[in-house]
């Protein structure tokens, strides 16, 4: 009589051979197929490693690829000459631009784009004018514009009249070379001081005495952007070092991103601005485009990269080294495109 359990149907008893698979025999469709996937797969990866070794942009910063929803551009401004800073009124009424070429005035335009007006450098001055940064004052809507050359802050009101030349007080250390403007909230006026070889930021009170100077030799080089953040701290472009920076009230460097590969590192920025989400967005000029951080939560540690938009390139939507970057209530975003002599327009 047999012993132990009854072979199982369909299967091999212990010490039989085991049967072999089938062998698959790849056919002419068969291998057509395979190169149709396998291809384009190999084509996008030395697509990916092309993009990053000639522009230095992460993988994430490809079209939809993006964490967060980036804006959509809109339209252009154009009849500026190489502009290079932006400024706009909270409603959108007003836009400023500097142009650096041209007849190196600050060109008015209304929200569609139409120009309404110049502000032009006072006659008095002499010497060359060249417009670079341009801020609003919160309080009293003037309008403060650097002028490196002239090492002037010329401030205007808000119909564009020349109401005279800004004058630091206190131990301000002599000759400066003006570059970036920024206000907060409660009026103090941030200025970034490019002459000499110790650049600075500098703070002022509403009477214009000098509340605080940061930077020692070497700290930082050619800051441009600034702005203050909805709950602190100072936010500056350490431009020729590649970084963005945050400065406490005391001088102190909080955070900052510098130069890499990563999402959200940054190669030489520039303006600055933020908008009501709080989102903050970066001119990136060696990669051509605008990177947007999320400003949630502590300002003491660096913001959350989301992504960014805009490509290298003279179509709608391309950048040829963007500066300036301002924001308004109406979610829109105006971005300076120097070498396209135009302003864009970009929005939600």
């Amino acid at each position: 009589m047999a012993t132990g359990h009854p072979q199982a149907p369909g299967r091999p008893g212990i010490g039989s051979p085991v049967p072999r698979p089938p062998r698959v025999r790849w056919g002419r469709r068969h291998k057509v197929a395979a190169l149709l996937v396998v291809g384009p797969l190999v084509a996008l990866l030395i697509a990916l490693v092309a993009m990053y070794l000639t522009t230095g942009k992460p993988i994430t910063t490809l079209p939809g690829l993006s964490q967060g929803k980036m804006p959509h551009y809109a339209f252009s401004i154009y009849g500026v000459a190489r502009p290079v800073g932006v400024a706009v009124t909270r409603s959108g009424e007003r836009i400023y631009v500097t142009e650096s070429d041209g007849a190196h005035e600050v060109r008015v335009f209304n929200r569609s784009g139409k120009q309404i007006g110049t502000l032009q450098p006072p006659k008095s001055a002499g010497g060359a004018h060249v417009p670079v940064y341009v801020a609003i004052d919160p309080l009293t809507e003037d309008v403060y514009v650097s002028d490196r050359p002239s090492r002037a802050v010329y401030i205007y009101d808000s119909q564009g009249a020349y109401r005279g030349s800004f004058t630091p007080r206190g131990d301000f250390g002599g000759r400066w070379a003006p570059l970036g403007l920024a206000f907060g909230s409660d009026g103090t006026l941030y200025v970034t001081d490019v002459s000499g070889s110790s650049h600075r930021i500098l703070a002022f009170g509403r009477d214009g005495t000098l509340l605080r100077a940061v930077g020692g030799p070497g700290e930082f080089s050619f800051p441009n952007g600034l702005v203050v953040a909805p709950r602190g701290p100072l936010l500056a472009t350490d431009s020729n070092h590649g970084r963005l920076v945050a400065v406490s009230d005391t001088g102190d460097i909080l955070w900052s991103i510098g130069r890499g590969g990563a999402a959200g590192d940054l190669g030489l920025p520039r303006g600055l601005a933020i908008d009501d989400g709080p989102k903050l967005y970066v001119v990136e000029a060696t990669s051509q485009e605008v990177k947007v951080y999320s400003l949630e939560g502590s300002g003491s540690r660096p913001p959350k990269y989301l992504g960014s938009f805009g490509v290298e390139g003279t179509a709608n939507g391309a950048f040829a080294f963007p500066n300036g970057v301002a924001t308004d209530t109406r979610a829109r975003i105006y971005v300076t495109d120097r070498e396209n002599n135009r302003v864009q327009v970009w929005s939600y």
